[in-house]
């Protein structure tokens, strides 16, 4: 009786271990020639306002949103101008260590990332959009590379105009 209130107790836990979450500030607010599914974006700079969040972990997140854009026919050539750019601000960074992940498991607390996407225009400069981002794994299971993943899917949705507010 006990040993199957235990298995469904661990199979919620293993649904609910990935979560994201994504507020946006200011919608998506193409110029006049552009709406937002058929524009493209480049991806300018990804910095970290705190010093905890490594530069290969950034380097993941651009590429893992390299490719999130791409297939959703979002990102732009490397020779274009693109109508807009994507500038990625990281508010917060908090990774396990693997001896703390394998040992503590859930108890170690969540890995995550939280930062701020800016969209401006090109041409204007002027903002045309922004969001926060929130995305984090509190399950033992995982690593870096797929929080930053899940993250970049997150912010390509807001990208996209899919996600909801």
């Amino acid at each position: 009786m006990y040993g199957s209130k235990l298995l469904v107790a661990a199979f919620a836990l293993c649904l609910v271990g990935c979560a994201s979450s994504t507020v946006v500030k200011q919608p998506l607010q193409p110029s006049k020639e552009t709406t937002p599914v058929a524009t493209k974006y480049s991806i300018g700079k990804i910095s970290a306002q705190t010093s905890d969040a490594p530069e290969h972990f950034l380097a993941a997140v651009k590429g893992h949103l390299k490719l999130e854009l791409s297939k959703h026919g979002l990102l732009a050539t490397e020779d274009a101008i693109a109508p807009y750019e994507t500038v990625i601000t990281v508010n917060s960074y908090r990774m396990r260590s693997g001896f703390s992940r394998a040992m503590f498991g859930v108890l170690a607390g969540k890995d995550g990332i939280d930062s701020t996407v800016t969209v401006t225009d090109s041409k204007t400069n002027r903002v045309v959009g922004e969001s926060q981002v929130s995305s984090y794994n509190m399950m033992a299971v995982g690593g870096e590379d797929d929080v930053a993943r899940m993250h970049a899917q997150e912010i390509a949705k807001f990208l996209s105009g899919s996600s909801k507010n």
